[in-house]
């Protein structure tokens, strides 16, 4: 039984690491569409390009909020993993293991406010940056 147990506490781990990382990596190619399609809409604009101007900045506004989606879903799958290994943990604890093992519950305790989440921060900036490509895309049609 308990090499069936670790089995299912490190898949529950690699799950969890793989979503993880992936969010960050959402993240990091994000970040990289908005720059190049923040260079595009400054290329454009200096070209007087108003109709190119307009699309890139349509195209920032769908592309932030879309990735904003992926971001939702993939912090759904790491939720799952973090519930697999809070039972783990408690499991752990019951047996008599020290307060080490319980890394997810203490990683939520140790956030100050609910503005220190990865989530708060991500979706602020993605909608900040959606936003922003909203003003740019009616500064383009004046």
């Amino acid at each position: 039984m308990q090499d069936v147990e670790t089995k299912a506490q490190t898949y529950a781990w690699n799950w969890f690491a793989l979503h993880a990382g992936q969010r960050l990596q959402l993240v990091n190619f994000w970040l990289v569409a908005v720059a190049f399609l923040a260079s595009a809409y400054v290329q454009s604009r200096s070209s007087h390009m108003t109709a190119i101007a307009f699309g890139v900045s349509v195209t920032g506004v769908v592309s932030s909020v879309a990735f904003m989606r992926l971001d939702v879903r993939t912090r759904q799958m790491v939720q799952v993993a973090e519930n697999a290994l809070r039972h783990f943990e408690a499991s752990a604890v019951a047996a008599g293991m020290d307060e080490v093992t319980e890394l997810v519950k203490a990683s939520h305790e140790a956030r100050r406010s609910r503005f220190d989440s990865y989530r708060v921060i991500i979706q602020g900036l993605q909608l900040s940056v959606a936003g922003i490509f909203v003003l740019a895309a009616v500064f383009s049609l004046t």
